[in-house]
């Protein structure tokens, strides 16, 4: 991947394993009824989609990588509560790419996810509540959703076929309620990766679904009302309106933060940092739904100035078997080049990278709003550590080999 040219990463895993083909699940059912009137229904294609890459399938993995449908596609039968989400993200999506082909409304929601020329996440409850126009648009296209196709809430909820013959009835609250994953209430929200150039609007808008779906890094959606697949290069191109839809908090800013100082004290302990090992506690903290997990390392220098950011000072395909195996994971790239490793200066975080996802705050043991990495959901990071006097973690000035535990992983540096 482009973004990673300046870091190279060998790994050595253990054996993989093949363990066949699971059929495409719904929570409830895939059997959709037939409609004539709502262009958001999908029918059963007879082809795959087309992948963005040449090798779509992961040997690690049982993945319905090649799917023919966007609703198959988002389908998520490891991960019932992820799936849950995703059916109420298919029907938002919906509403919106409905919505885009109105121009006011596009305009609209394109404001409305630009502040200060920067790309911001925006609630579509929020937009609804400020413009009723809009909210009566997306309530009914949120109806037709659900009327057309047999996905959550129906045939879970009860009395819902009532609530959504009701023209009355406030969809986007009631789904954006029960927007719920691990604990944590999300907002349904739309964003763009990348501000679209002038002209792009002239072209028919893209609405993806924030949920990866191979191993080429796809996710699925319409280019306006033809499904397909999109990869990175696409997603972030901005030569078209690409919206994507998912969970998150209103008010993300789709851009990095700029890391501050903290500290202007050095000890000299060791000119160069390497990974030696990261080690995974199983596959319950892996948060992929394909094959293998794209896993990024951020560096962080607070001190001395200027503060430096090295955003992808690691990266790596993680089998899925390599978190169930607990597998230590070799690496000797480097990963920090410094005259001295400074005492409270330097910081890692280990984390999911999923390109279509939305922004969040990582977690920081020395202040806040520092680093933020894309990942579907805020709890997606692995690691965090190294934050306080160098002697703490290195006692020789020759540097040595330091360690970092927690819930979810161990990882490893080695200082010379």
């Amino acid at each position: 991947m482009n973004r990673f040219l300046n870091f190279r990463l060998t790994l050595f895993i253990g054996a993989l394993f093949a363990i066949g083909t699971v059929a495409f699940l719904t929570i409830t059912s895939c059997e959709k009824e037939k409609s004539s009137t709502f262009s958001g229904q999908e029918t059963n294609a007879n082809t795959p989609l087309i992948p963005s890459c040449e090798n779509p399938c992961s040997d690690c993995g049982d993945d319905a990588c090649t799917p023919k449908t966007v609703l198959e596609a988002v389908s998520d039968t490891g991960d019932l509560e992820n799936h849950k989400v995703n059916m109420i993200l298919y029907h938002y999506a919906q509403a919106v790419r409905e919505a885009a082909k109105n121009p006011t409304f596009l305009q609209y929601m394109t404001v409305g996810m630009t502040v200060n020329n920067q790309g911001v996440t925006v609630s579509l409850h929020t937009l609804a509540q400020n413009n009723a126009s809009f909210a009566s648009f997306v309530n009914y296209n949120l109806r037709q959703s659900m009327a057309a196709n047999y996905i959550y809430p129906r045939g879970v909820e009860p009395g819902i076929d009532a609530l959504i013959a009701d023209p009355t009835w406030d969809a986007n609250t009631y789904l954006k309620n029960r927007l719920i994953y691990n604990g944590t209430p999300y907002a349904p929200v739309i964003y763009y990766k990348t501000k679209p150039v002038a002209g792009a609007e002239n072209l028919p808008v893209s609405v993806l679904i924030s949920q990866d779906v191979n191993d080429c890094d796809d996710v699925a959606g319409w280019r306006g009302d033809t499904p397909g697949l999109v990869g990175e290069a696409e997603g972030r191109s901005g030569n078209r309106v690409v919206i994507v839809v998912g969970p998150g908090a209103a008010g993300n800013f789709s851009s990095m933060a700029s890391p501050t100082n903290i500290s202007n004290g050095a000890e000299d302990r060791t000119s160069t940092v390497n990974m030696n090992n990261l080690q995974f506690f199983g596959s319950q903290f892996r948060y992929e739904k394909s094959g293998r997990s794209d896993v990024t390392g951020a560096y962080i220098k607070f001190a001395p100035t200027p503060a430096s950011l090295a955003q992808f000072c690691f990266y790596a395909k993680i089998c899925k078997n390599s978190f169930k195996n607990m597998d230590f994971l070799f690496n000797g790239s480097f990963m920090v080049g410094d005259a001295a490793w400074d005492s409270g200066s330097h910081y890692f975080v280990f984390y999911e990278q999923d390109w279509f996802s939305n922004m969040w705050d990582l977690p920081h043991p020395c202040t806040t709003s520092i680093a933020r990495g894309e990942m579907k959901y805020d709890n997606e990071w692995y690691s965090s550590g190294f934050c306080g006097a160098a002697s703490t973690y290195f006692p020789s000035a020759a540097g040595g080999f330091a360690t970092r535990v927690n819930t979810k992983s161990r990882f490893i540096i080695r200082g010379q």
